[in-house]
């Protein structure tokens, strides 16, 4: 069996840090180095990491944790590598807008909205949020939290989207301000009104057959409602559900519809989108919406509608729910825009403002994470940092039409900036970075830098989300459509730029690049019987300046780590001698009564495992090299890790590879030439505990 000895114990001398969790004052980190075992360092909780700086490039084999409160189903896993490989880089705040629940907002962190809003909550259910407070958006499907929601100032010019005003019947009384428009062979009912996941709805019916051909309106304002010009973009949106019946065989449709009015309210010319698919799933998961821009040289109103069309003789029967119809000026539908309760009229949603203020933001890296929304202005500003109200002195990201994302770094007005191309509507990790000698863009794993020099504006204090109107009279981060927002970090210094193309591509900043080693989480395969020992070893040495160790311990309170060892193996080229002996050194103690002799036995708190072997053909320079050093290393004062064959499965590893002193105090301890070729040497190792 091939065996292997780590004597050279790496850790002892390196700068040794707790990555994670707290530590226990009084069984400090210092312990892992020290020759005492059972003086253990501790963290408290069931997580552990540790880093170890080596200071440079160094070569280890074997990793070993000795003495711990581990059990056989934790886990450990450990790593080896230059920093950004093994450590996280460290944010001056990281912001997760995926979990509001948890979210702990910096000092400094400021949201404004002067009006309310609408957003789909964690129950998929569409509710009102109260003016100045951040809405969180969840998909009303899975009910997975999009993020934070940030849009622009909006109207919805549908007055009626709560479908109020409406009289059962046939052909009933359409909601106010809305018009249904059938004949030629079918009839309308109106079925009724309600609330689904909290949204206002009518139910109305289209039944018959048609006798000619003809186009089933469902107008959601009246000809002289919603005012528009020429050229201007307009979206209009609705939540629609099949309640019974089909479409049957229409010639198009359903589709929406922006038909345009002069003045007088007479027809202009309509915008007509594609056809929609409307099923009898949820009505919170079903919204469409349709964006066109206005051409007709007298238009003075818009109407927003749903359409079908029909041929003659078809037969016709469907009930439809209608809700929360919506019609804005913008390239794209925003999220639902209400009056109050029993007030039909044109509602408005005020931009959304937040940022982070008092910081002091030298170079740095700024994560924005996103998902924009389709149809944006271009362009529009994600995210940034400046002075206050200094748009001269700024840095930013923007996001355009086309999906081309920028980071601009302005200095005294004069601006540099790097670009990177994608699509707009899609999730996107956004990175820029500045420092005085590169800038840097990364997106979605993709870098664009550069090495040009760069004055880093004095009295930056403050991050924008959103940020429009950057140059304007005030630079407090006016949300420009952009979406959701699932992340915001900042980080105090640009990151290496394979630290931004990670955290852009994986939103983890490690470097995998830059990892000699990652032995991958593993179940520790320890217990009592084996101290606790976790031994992992490598195949051969890798090389690297930090060791990063990982501890997990579900259930536990806290985690006791005697000693971390690690370094270079040497590896026996030959076989263990037969006549190898393992066991336990019995220090339990039974006293006895020598007048009755009855006993009082009393044990000993461990029983350490020993073992007594031959190594009985070392080469000659085996003797000359490792052995020699080894000697000289530890002498009879210090230990060794002795490993009795390196092919172990991982649970006879811990239970049969010994830390402990290779000579006794006052030992001649000498190795014997017995062959030409050959030397030996008897080993009797006791476990350091």
């Amino acid at each position: 069996m091939a065996g292997a000895f780590l004597y050279d114990d790496r850790v002892r001398l390196a700068a040794v840090s707790s990555v994670a969790g707290s530590q226990v004052a009084t069984m400090p980190l210092s312990n892992l180095a020290d020759a005492q075992p059972r003086m253990r360092a501790r963290w408290a909780g069931s997580a552990a990491a540790v880093l170890a700086d080596f200071g440079a490039d160094t070569a280890i084999e074997g990793v070993a944790l000795l003495s711990t409160t581990l059990r056989a189903t934790d886990t450990v896993r450990w790593r080896l590598g230059a920093l950004e490989g093994v450590v996280e880089a460290a944010p001056v705040f990281d912001l997760n807008l995926t979990a509001p629940a948890s979210l702990v907002t910096p000092a400094g962190w400021a949201f404004n909205r002067a009006s309310l809003g609408w957003c789909f909550d964690q129950t998929g259910q569409l509710v009102q949020v109260a003016s100045d407070q951040p809405r969180f958006d969840y998909d009303p499907a899975t009910l997975a939290c999009r993020g934070l929601l940030l849009e622009e100032a909006r109207t919805n010019a549908v007055r009626n989207p709560r479908a109020e005003g409406a009289t059962p019947g046939t052909p009933g009384t359409a909601p106010t301000n809305w018009a249904v428009v059938s004949g030629f062979g079918l009839a309308s009912t109106v079925v009724g009104t309600g609330r689904e996941a909290g949204i206002d709805y009518c139910d109305i019916r289209i039944f018959g057959t048609t006798i000619a051909g003809v186009t089933v309106e469902f107008w959601f304002e009246t000809t002289t409602g919603a005012a528009a010009a020429v050229s201007q973009i307009w979206s209009g949106g609705v939540f629609a559900r099949l309640m019974a019946g089909s479409f049957g065989a229409p010639f198009a449709g359903p589709y929406l519809r922006l038909v345009e009015h002069n003045a007088g309210g007479t027809l202009l010319g309509g915008n007509t989108g594609s056809n929609i698919a409307i099923t009898t799933g949820a009505l919170a998961t079903q919204r469409s919406s349709y964006t066109a821009t206005l051409s007709q040289a007298t238009t003075a109103f818009v109407r927003p509608g749903l359409s079908v069309i029909y041929a003659s003789g078809v037969a016709v029967d469907f009930t439809i729910r209608l809700g929360t119809p919506q019609a804005e000026q913008g390239r794209c539908i925003s999220s639902p825009i209400l009056p109050a309760v029993g007030v039909p009229g044109f509602s408005a949603r005020s931009a959304d403002q937040t940022r982070i203020t008092g910081l002091s933001i030298g170079a740095a890296s700024l994560l924005v994470q996103c998902q924009a929304q389709v149809g944006l202005s271009s362009p529009i500003t994600v995210g940034g940092f400046s002075p206050n109200n200094d748009f001269s002195n700024a840095s930013y990201l923007t996001i355009d039409t086309a999906g081309t994302c920028s980071w601009i770094y302005i200095t005294g007005g004069a601006g540099l900036s790097r670009s990177l191309g994608g699509a707009n509507n899609a999730a996107t990790i956004l990175l820029g970075a500045n420092s005085a000698t590169s800038n840097a863009l990364a997106r979605n794993g993709a870098l664009s830098g550069a090495a040009l020099p760069f004055v880093i504006p004095a009295a930056i204090d403050r991050v924008t989300i959103g940020g429009t109107p950057w140059g304007g009279p005030s630079l407090v981060g006016i949300a420009t459509g952009v979406g959701t927002y699932q992340r915001v970090a900042l980080y105090g210094s640009k990151l290496l730029d394979t630290q931004l193309t990670a955290l852009s591509g994986t939103g983890s900043s490690l470097v995998a690049a830059a990892v000699a080693h990652d032995s991958g989480v593993v179940a520790s395969d320890t217990s009592d019987a084996a101290q606790g020992n976790v031994i992992m070893l490598r195949s051969s040495a890798a090389s690297g300046r930090y060791l990063r160790v990982d501890v997990s311990a579900p259930g536990l309170t806290a985690i006791d780590i005697g000693r971390l060892v690690a370094g270079p193996l040497w590896r026996l080229s030959r076989a263990v001698s037969y006549g190898v002996q393992e066991g336990r050194e019995m220090l339990d103690q039974r006293d006895r009564n020598l007048l009755t002799a009855a006993e009082f036995p009393r044990p000993a708190l461990v029983n350490p495992r020993i073992t007594r072997f031959s190594l009985a053909i070392l080469s000659s320079a085996e003797i000359r090299a490792s052995h020699r050093a080894m000697l000289a290393a530890i002498g009879a004062a210090g230990e060794a890790l002795w490993v009795p064959e390196v092919t172990l499965s991982a649970a006879e590893l811990n239970a049969r590879s010994l830390w402990g002193a290779i000579a006794t105090p006052g030992e001649e301890s000498m190795f014997t030439r017995d062959t030409p070729a050959g030397n030996a040497r008897s080993f009797r190792i006791v476990e350091r505990v």
